[in-house]
């Protein structure tokens, strides 16, 4: 983060005109350090439980397309039906990427206010763990899962597309 940046978070975090005694500020801060990792954690724990939503909606869509294909005798109807339930699992797709995208951004924004918090007590633990990790530059010391966290909606979208484009080759060209 830059200079600028964090300086504009700590006169945001900790505005002017708030006056209390050294011990008692300390406990405070203490306070709402730990109310805030915890909603750092509960952000977390909905990420992963939105990711297992958006999976199993796929997983079912993917599903439902495999049965038309194999199931309905009516080469019209699994067509349109494909071409149904490949366009729903592409907008699911591009949703789940979307939310996934803005939990990161709210996850960083987070851990940016940790930090600042840190600053002010006596011991910096995420700030020392960032550090342990090689701040993210290291990929021997820390691969962020968020990197494929963004990929797989993508790569279900394109497994829909190919079996939307394997349903048109099908139905007009064989």
């Amino acid at each position: 983060m830059t200079s600028s940046v964090e300086s504009g978070l700590a006169e945001v975090l900790f505005p002017v005109g708030t006056d209390f005694t050294e011990g008692a500020k300390l406990s405070i801060l203490f306070e709402q350090y730990k109310l805030f990792v915890d909603s750092s954690e509960k952000l977390v724990a909905r990420r992963q439980t939105v990711n297992t939503l958006f999976l199993s909606i796929i997983a079912l869509l993917i599903s439902a397309a495999g049965f038309m294909v194999k199931d309905i005798p009516q080469q019209g109807v699994a067509f349109a039906g494909v071409l149904a339930l490949g366009l729903a699992g592409i907008l699911m797709c591009v949703t789940w990427r979307t939310l996934v995208r803005s939990y990161i951004q709210l996850n960083t924004g987070k851990f940016a206010v940790i930090h600042a918090l840190e600053q002010h007590l006596p011991a910096a633990l995420f700030i020392a763990e960032w550090y342990a990790l090689g701040e993210g530059r290291d990929k021997k010391k820390y691969t962020p899962f968020t990197k494929s966290e963004v990929v797989i909606p993508v790569v279900f979208a394109v497994l829909y597309l190919l079996a939307m484009l394997g349903s048109v080759i099908q139905r007009f060209i064989l």
